[in-house]
């Protein structure tokens, strides 16, 4: 079994039936019998622990990357058990741990100022707001609306729509035209 590094969490293992045979692995067990899988993954990750010094993996995918007459290659991909915990989703997190922001898209500038006028008429302003422009439309990120988050998400709603793109993604692609204080901002120049 040759095992090479492809990058921090794949590994690709080369296999010769050959190989497996002298492990006792028939190549027709291997293409019925699911048991003999289990057994040879549990050997690959053993010999990538052992080799790469891997103590604690979570999830762990493998996938076959070509099957010839001669060996089999395999590419098995870790995801580090730290990084697996940071990924729970988000609706299992207890009410105070969730992030309260909201993030809407509009249409035109028009409805950001409706909406932002309309809200402070009600005497509402959100604490942290962002504004993103992006392929002609707008996108308003709002931070720390936990307590009337229901009121302020059935207003954008009104005017608006949910993004479908995350806050990543437009800090990585979108301008930003006001950091921070769009509500105060718009409000007052608009």
């Amino acid at each position: 079994m040759k095992l090479e590094r492809i990058s921090s969490n794949k590994i690709k293992y080369s296999i010769t039936f050959e190989e497996l045979t002298n492990k006792g692995f028939l190549q027709d067990e291997l293409l019925r019998d699911s048991f003999v899988w289990d057994v040879l993954f549990d050997e690959m990750l053993d010999e990538a622990s052992r080799i790469y010094e891997l103590n604690d993996f979570g999830a762990v995918s493998i996938e076959i990357f070509s099957l010839t007459s001669r060996e089999l290659v395999l590419i098995l991909t870790l995801e580090e058990e730290e990084v697996w915990h940071d990924t729970i989703i988000k609706d299992e997190l207890p009410e105070a741990e969730k992030d309260q922001g909201l993030l809407y898209r509009f249409e035109e500038f028009d409805h950001v100022i409706l909406l932002v006028k309309r809200l402070a008429s009600l005497n509402i302003d959100c604490a942290s707001s962002t504004l993103f422009a992006f392929r002609d439309l707008y996108y308003l990120k709002m931070d720390g609306v936990s307590i009337i988050h229901d009121t302020i998400e059935s207003l954008c709603s009104e005017y608006g729509e949910e993004a479908g793109v995350s806050e990543a993604y437009l800090e990585e692609y979108a301008v930003k035209i006001i950091d921070k204080k769009a509500f105060p901002l718009i409000d007052d120049h608009f």
